[in-house]
């Protein structure tokens, strides 16, 4: 994961709508290039976003169905404040709400780290962020050319997409965080039939326009070039086609870079009805995902200095009848606005100090959740409701290959690591007196085996075993299966022909 530069933040949005709308053609008076690229040269601003989603269910569903998607049907986000700082610091405070729970929050990033804290949390977790020379193994990287390469790509986009047949634009007065502003609304629709056709025009405007992809692919050699030559990676530029002009002729370079990207283009362009076709046959599925109930509705509210002051987006996706995703729809929909462009901002920055670094090492369930008080909204969920601790095993009766176990005198004897450390349990060997102690992943209960003896303490309290704790042939300590698993909270059960189930709830 790589820091977002500042500038290119924006470009997210800009993007989403990217996917729908062409600059090139003035709409109702509205210069729709500038009103979508005004956004790239922000360097501060404040903003406020609301996610929410809406599954429509299909027909006939069980009940367990139905209730998985009652629960994406309460999740939502409200990020409430998010601030923007010119130096590409970013700070955001929120609330996330599931089944009727909501969790405040508050995340920051910096050039070193992204920190989240939640309500709950004994401490916030952290994700530290390499730089790019880090990352590459290159130092002095031109880090500011990737906002120009930006640019470039959206100005490129924008300049060839074409305008979808529903695109309006009117003057209206709005209110955007307690200030009422003359704005442009921007509104456009676009459903999934229409989709195919433009792309298609899309592409055929990418082929002609020389000037803009060459520029395009120019600004992409500006960037790469002191990557490739730090990184080594001009030696391989023969297999691309370069053998024959110095990486360092950026002419030459631009020139069999365009022609050869033109020329895939046009060769798309040549079997693109035919490959659609044999799409839809072969993935029928797909009539279903681009039809007209699959709608995008946009409406952009921009200000007078081109700048996105609103934004509403609404997606629903129509999808195919399917035992594995038995939905009919599902629906995103997010609204936003914005402020304080281009003004004094401070990003509010959480401090690491005591912080849980995501990628030292990877947490167990039981970590997890300990990282949060218990009876917490965040400690239910984790536990409740995503069922991060619940494990099931399954064990045959002939297995000589994982678990390999044992019957004797009807007790299951199975190696205590194989099946410990599948219930996410910590083991410690003591060499000294030949025991080996269990920890209980979740609650922290301790359960004592010691090699030769028929006696185990399970919190302290002595069970008397079938027989002796024995070492196999594999050198792997042996124990009652039945005492391992339910002292670590799980219940076993097996059946007449002697499958085994182990489950931990």
């Amino acid at each position: 994961m790589r820091r977002m530069k500042k500038g290119t933040k924006w470009l997210l949005p800009v993007l989403a709508m990217l996917l729908i709308l062409a600059g090139c053609q003035t709409v109702g008076g509205l210069d729709v290039n500038k009103a979508l690229l005004g956004d790239l040269n922000v360097k501060s601003v404040e903003s406020s976003t609301t996610l929410s989603l809406n599954a429509v269910p299909a027909d006939g569903i069980s009940a367990e169905d139905l209730e998985m998607i009652e629960l994406i049907n309460s999740f939502s986000v409200n990020i409430a404040h998010v601030k923007l700082q010119d130096n590409g610091n970013v700070s955001a405070t929120g609330t996330v709400t599931y089944k009727q729970a909501t969790v405040p929050f508050n995340l920051s990033m910096d050039k070193e780290a992204v920190v989240l804290n939640a309500e709950g949390a004994k401490q916030p977790f952290y994700f530290p962020l390499e730089s790019y020379e880090a990352s590459l193994g290159i130092e002095g990287l031109d880090e500011s050319k990737l906002m120009d390469i930006s640019k470039l790509v959206s100005e490129f986009v924008v300049k060839n997409l074409p305008n979808p047949a529903a695109i309006s634009a009117t003057s209206v007065s709005e209110s955007v965080y307690g200030q009422q502003l003359n704005l442009t609304k921007l509104h456009t629709e676009i459903t999934g039939d229409e989709l195919p056709a433009l792309v298609k025009s899309f592409l055929k405007s990418v082929s002609k326009d020389t000037e803009g992809f060459t520029a395009l692919i120019g600004g992409l050699y500006d960037y790469l070039y002191p990557i490739l030559i730090a990184s080594g990676a001009d030696d391989e530029l023969d297999y691309l086609g370069f053998g024959e002009i110095p990486l360092e002729d950026k002419e030459g370079v631009v020139t069999v870079a365009h022609d050869a990207a033109k020329l895939a283009v046009d060769a798309l362009l040549l079997v693109y009805d035919k490959q659609l076709e044999n799409l839809y046959e072969t993935t029928p599925e797909l009539a279903t995902v681009l039809s007209k109930d699959t709608k995008l509705q946009v409406d952009l509210f921009v200000d007078s200095g081109f700048h996105v002051r609103k934004q509403n987006i609404d997606l629903t996706i129509a999808l195919p009848a399917s035992e594995d995703l038995p939905l009919k729809s599902i629906s995103v929909k997010s609204e936003s606005q914005t402020w304080n462009v281009n003004g004094p901002v401070t990003a509010d920055l959480i401090s690491k100090e005591g912080a849980v670094d995501l990628t030292a090492t990877e947490l167990t369930p039981g970590e997890t959740l300990r990282n949060f008080e218990q009876g917490s909204t965040v400690y239910n969920v984790l536990k409740d409701d995503l069922k991060i601790t619940a494990r099931t095993l399954f064990i045959e009766p002939d297995d000589d290959y994982y678990y390999y176990p044992v019957n004797i005198g009807g007790t299951t004897w199975v190696p205590l690591r194989y099946v410990a450390e599948d219930l996410d349990a910590g083991i410690t060997w003591n060499g000294a007196d030949k025991s080996i102690t269990v920890t209980d992943d979740v609650y922290g209960d301790t359960i004592v085996f010691k090699i030769g003896s028929d006696q185990a303490l399970v919190n302290g309290t002595s069970v008397k075993l079938q027989q002796p704790v024995f070492v196999d042939e594999y050198g792997d300590a042996n124990v009652p299966l039945r005492v391992l698993a339910e002292a670590l909270h799980a219940k076993v059960e097996m059946d007449e022909d002697g499958y085994i189930w182990i489950e931990r709830p």
